[in-house]
């Protein structure tokens, strides 16, 4: 039983650390990118 549990604990566990990862790789990559982007024109632009 308590076997059980644990490793229903770790697949949940795994699975939450595969899920952060995917969106991090797919969502958060590019939304990074694009702030990223939008504060290097802004310190550019305020240098000149």
């Amino acid at each position: 039983m308590r076997n059980l549990a644990l490793g229903i604990i770790m697949g949940l566990f795994c699975l939450c650390f595969i899920a952060i990862i995917v969106e991090n790789a797919f969502l958060g990559g590019r939304r990074r990118r694009k702030l990223e982007r939008e504060a290097r024109e802004r310190a550019v632009g305020g240098e000149g």
